[in-house]
């Protein structure tokens, strides 16, 4: 390795380390409204995030004629709430809930397994909690990770195998990586929910794609969860979360449950829901740079 190399290297890891974990982790050891006003001064006054940030901001600019310095300041300001999500919940390791300015409206079914279906979209840790309350375990389901993916970026890595080892304590089952899905078929037939994500591009999940109308455009999601409640005779119940980042408080909705049967009323349904949110808080979405391709792409599964 090359000095230019080396020092390249060198920092990139110390804008993760700083990013990933010292930055949120100041905020979470502050009482809140000294540790929000430290994430947001970070998101008005830093370049934290930019190499996500920047393609983002410009297409949802183009997408939905926003300014694109308040999205990009938004957008650095939730993805510090949700890294900070996990080092509040580390260290309040002895205490149950959520903290105050995480809230939750509506209910889970009180029994029997379903799928909990959210988006990447906002901050959705603390919904491992609301099972917690009722006395439920559950299950996840995570896209299968390797360490070579990582290989020049280690902490990103370790900071994954960290948030992922904190969702399994709080949610009380080991997660379940695909392919590998026989293990959520047994969970979802033993009466235990799982959580997972609907809004996977035609590049990240190729198989099974079915069209719907998101952001007035005519793309595709996959249909891979809606078999797997079907065959699992289980209903699907969507969640996401809702923005209050003048006040630094979010809060987590728990949706009507949805029925299996008809994928394309199920994905169109999701659709809908995660249509909502993006026009609500368009900074939450953090897909914003596969949105061009994805596009592109649907239109190629569609005319196939």
């Amino acid at each position: 390795m090359g000095i230019a190399r080396a020092r390249h290297w060198l920092s990139r890891q110390a804008q993760d380390a700083w990013q990933l974990f010292i930055a949120p982790g100041i905020a979470a050891l502050l009482p809140w409204s000294l540790g929000y006003r430290w994430l947001c001064w970070l998101s008005r006054h830093t370049k934290l995030f930019d190499e996500a940030i920047i393609p983002a901001k410009n297409i949802a600019a183009q997408s939905l004629g926003l300014d694109a310095e308040l999205f990009a300041q938004q957008a650095r300001l939730i993805i510090l709430l949700d890294h900070c999500d996990l080092y509040l919940s580390l260290f309040r390791f002895w205490r149950k809930g959520r903290p105050w300015h995480v809230r939750c409206r509506g209910a889970w079914p009180a029994t029997g397994g379903f799928i909990a279906v959210t988006f990447h979209y906002g901050n959705g840790y603390w919904i491992f909690s609301t099972f917690r309350d009722v006395g439920r375990q559950s299950g996840t389901l995570y896209a299968q990770r390797e360490p070579a993916q990582f290989r020049d970026l280690p902490l990103r890595y370790w900071y994954g195998s960290l948030r992922i080892r904190e969702v399994e304590r709080v949610a009380g089952l080991p997660g379940i990586f695909r392919p590998h899905l026989r293990k959520a078929f047994d969970v979802l037939r033993e009466g235990v929910p799982i959580t997972a994500l609907a809004d996977l591009p035609p590049r990240l999940a190729p198989q099974g794609q079915r069209p719907v109308r998101l952001l007035d455009q005519a793309v595709t999601m996959p249909e891979g969860l809606i078999k797997l409640a079907r065959s699992c005779n289980v209903p699907l119940v969507p969640f996401w979360t809702e923005f209050d980042l003048e006040k630094g408080i979010r809060t987590l909705v728990i949706g009507d449950t949805l029925s299996p049967e008809s994928s394309d009323i199920a994905l169109q349904s999701l659709a809908n829901i995660l249509d909502t949110c993006i026009r609500a808080t368009p900074a939450g979405w953090m897909f914003w740079p596969e949105w061009p391709q994805w596009i592109a792409d649907s239109a190629a599964v569609t005319a196939g």
